[in-house]
C-alpha cells in the first residue's frame, strides 16, 4: 500500500552519547561512565548536503534549510533521528510491516540479528547533531511516550541456550528514548508479538482483551471489550482499537478506549467507552450521548448501524464519526462532543465516503485534519470535501465532472495535498488552497509531497537525491 494513497529490542547497550560529532555524526567515544557506556553531547556545523533543484512546492519556503544524502528519518518533534550503519551510510528504511498510514516513517531499521548502529539526533531547523548514541539493536522504530510525546523505540534480543533440560529462551529488551536522546524507560519482554505505544507494551490477552504494561513501571491494565464472543485488537498502523464496527484511539492522553457489544452475535449496536487509563473508571461513552442528526434510529431509539469511531480527543472535545444507517454503509456523520457535559458542539457534516475495498486498514469515516485542527478533509464519492471542525460548516466540496481528488494532508499554512486521476495520464499529485480550492500545482512528484514536523512546522521529504528540510511557507 502506497503511503501517500491511504487517508495512516531495547539494548545490549554499548550506548554512547558521543562527543565531538561533526555534521555527519562522526564521533569519538572517550569518557565512559560506570556502566561502560560513553556519553557526551553532540555538536558540529550545519550539514552540507545536496541542493534541491526540483519544482517549487506550495506550503514550503523557497529556500531549503538543510539536507543530507539520500536517507530516511524518524520525526521526534524537535529532532530527526537518522541511523548510520558500520559502513557509514545512512539508513533509507524499507518496506516494513505495520508502517503508519499517515506517511511518516515507522520502522527505520529491522534485522534478524542485533548489530551496531549509530543513532543521530539532528535539530529539525538546522540539521546539526544534538546527540549521538551508539547502540547494538535489531530494531529501531518510532513510538510515543505518555501524552503522545514522540519517542524512539530500540529493541535488542538475546537468547539463552538450552542446558539440555530447559528450553532455549529469547528475551527482548525495549529501551525508549526521547527526542533529546535521553532514556525514558526500559523493559524486558519474552520473544513474541507486542507493540510499544504511549509508554506501554501493548499485547493481545485473549480474543477480547489487550494488556497495557507501563514501560516506566506500574501495574499492568487490561482493556476488555464486551459482548458474546467479543473480539478486539490493536492496529499499530493507525493506533486504533478495533472491535466489530467500532474504532478509536487505544490510548489518548490519560484515557483508554474499549468497545461494548464488540461482536456480530449482539443485537445492540457497538459503543465506544472512554475510561481513565490508570483506574479504568468510565468517563465518556457513545451510549450516553445523543447521536447527531442524520444517524438513523430504529423504533427502540437505537442506531441501525453499529459503525462508529472516535477520530480525535483534545481540549475537552471528542471528534466522532457515526455510520448513518444500516442501508447506507458508506455514509458517515461527523460531530464533536463536549467531554464534560456530553453535549454536541456545533453542527455536523454528512458525506458518502469513497469506497476503497483494497484498503487493509479500517479508515472508514476518517478525515485528514489540519495541524491547527481548524479544517478537516474527507475523500467522498464525489471527491474531496473540506469543512470547519468547530461548527461543521462546509468550506468547499468537489462537484460532479471534476477529477476526483483524495486528500493526503494539510500544511501549516493551509495547503491541501492530494492525489487525483488525470485525463488519461494516470494518477497525479495536486496542491490546492485548503480554504478556496484554488489549484496551486497540478503535477507535484509523489515523493516530493512533504510531511510536517511539529511544533516547528518545518516540512521535509526524501527522494533518491537526498533528504530535504524546508521552513514552512509564511
Amino acid at each position: 500500500m502506497n503511503k501517500y494513497t491511504v487517508m495512516a529490542a531495547g539494548l545490549v547497550l554499548s550506548l554512547g552519547l558521543v562527543a565531538g560529532c561533526d555534521s555527519s555524526g562522526g564521533a569519538d567515544t572517550d569518557g565512559q561512565d560506570k556502566a561502560g557506556s560513553s556519553q557526551a553531547s553532540g555538536g558540529g556545523a550545519k550539514p552540507t548536503g545536496p541542493v534541491y533543484d526540483g519544482p517549487a512546492i506550495p506550503g514550503l519556503a523557497g529556500k531549503q534549510a538543510w539536507s543530507l544524502p539520500s536517507s530516511e528519518a524518524i520525526d521526534l518533534g524537535d529532532t530527526f533521528l537518522f541511523i548510520k550503519g558500520t559502513n557509514g551510510d545512512y539508513s533509507t528504511g524499507g518496506l516494513y510491516e505495520n508502517e503508519p498510514i499517515d506517511g511518516t516513517t515507522g520502522t527505520l531499521h529491522a534485522g534478524d540479528e542485533p548489530e551496531p548502529l549509530t543513532l543521530e539526533f539532528r535539530d529539525v531547523k538546522t540539521g546539526t547533531v544534538r546527540k549521538s548514541l551508539k547502540v547494538t539493536a535489531d530494531r529501531v522504530a518510532a513510538t510515543t511516550w505518555h501524552d503522545g510525546v514522540p519517542a524512539l523505540e530500540v529493541r535488542t534480543s538475546s537468547t539463552a541456550e538450552s542446558d539440555g533440560l530447559s528450553a532455549e529462551k529469547t528475551t527482548v529488551t525495549v529501551t525508549v528514548y526521547g527526542g533529546d536522546g535521553a532514556q525514558l524507560g526500559k523493559a524486558e519482554h519474552a520473544e513474541g508479538t507486542f507493540h510499544v505505544h504511549e509508554g506501554h507494551i501493548v499485547e493481545q490477552a485473549g480474543d477480547a482483551s489487550l494488556q497495557l504494561t507501563p514501560i516506566d513501571g506500574g501495574k499492568p491494565r487490561k482493556v476488555t471489550c464486551t459482548g458474546q464472543l467479543a473480539s478486539c485488537s490493536f492496529d499499530p498502523r493507525n493506533k486504533d482499537i478495533d472491535g466489530g464496527q467500532a474504532h478509536a484511539p487505544l490510548i489518548t492522553g490519560t484515557y483508554a478506549f474499549h468497545v461494548e457489544n464488540a461482536s456480530t452475535y449482539e443485537d445492540e449496536p457497538e459503543q465506544l467507552v472512554m475510561s481513565d487509563l490508570t483506574t479504568g473508571k468510565k468517563v465518556w461513552s457513545t451510549a450516553d450521548v445523543t447521536p447527531p442528526a442524520g444517524v438513523e434510529l430504529n423504533e427502540d431509539k437505537e442506531r441501525t448501524s453499529g459503525a462508529v469511531r472516535v477520530l480525535d480527543v483534545r481540549d475537552g472535545r471528542i471528534l466522532t464519526a457515526w455510520g448513518a444507517g444500516a442501508l447506507s454503509p458508506d455514509t458517515w456523520v461527523t460531530a464533536t462532543y463536549d467531554l464534560g457535559s456530553g453535549k454536541q458542539i456545533g453542527g455536523s457534516t454528512t458525506y458518502a465516503y469513497a469506497d476503497n475495498p483494497g484498503d487493509t486498514v479500517n479508515t472508514e469515516g476518517s478525515s485528514v485534519l489540519s495541524p491547527d485542527h481548524r479544517l478537516a478533509a474527507a475523500a467522498t464519492e464525489t471527491g474531496t470535501a473540506v469543512w470547519q471542525l468547530a461548527d461543521g460548516k462546509a468550506v468547499w466540496a468537489q462537484q460532479d465532472g471534476e477529477n476526483l481528488m483524495t486528500p493526503l494532508r494539510f500544511s501549516p499554512s493551509g495547503v491541501l495535498y492530494g492525489t487525483a486521476e488525470g485525463d488519461g495520464d494516470g494518477e497525479t499529485v495536486l496542491a490546492v488552497d485548503g480554504r478556496t480550492k484554488k489549484v496551486l500545482t497540478k503535477s507535484l512528484p509523489e515523493e516530493n509531497v512533504p510531511l510536517f514536523s511539529q511544533p516547528s512546522g518545518y516540512g521535509y521529504f526524501s527522494t533518491e537525491d537526498g533528504f530535504f528540510v524546508f521552513p514552512a511557507q509564511a
